[in-house]
């Protein structure tokens, strides 16, 4: 008589326990997967911040080009412009 009633008390825990052990797992199923999507967030915006700063290095090195070749020119015009008043 008693023998059942402990069986049924050990399947009911068992169930409960399988029952838990699932919910767990989703729940860190779902914190996993939260946490890999904030990742590859971040490493977009890391990502697009180094070709964002790139693009800058390259605009800067490419003002400075045109400048250095339009002193240059400025140089040569105004030797130019004093050979031509003499």
């Amino acid at each position: 008589m008693i023998l059942p009633i402990i069986t049924a008390i050990c399947l009911c825990a068992l169930v409960a326990g399988k029952f838990l052990t699932a919910a767990s797992l989703q729940s860190m199923r779902k914190r996993a997967a939260e946490i890999d999507t904030d990742l590859r967030k971040a490493r977009g915006l890391a990502k697009a911040a180094e070709k964002a700063n790139g693009v800058a290095g390259r605009g800067i090195n490419t003002k400075a080009r045109k400048m250095k070749s339009l002193e240059k020119q400025i140089e040569k015009h105004r030797k130019e412009l004093s050979d031509l008043k003499k």
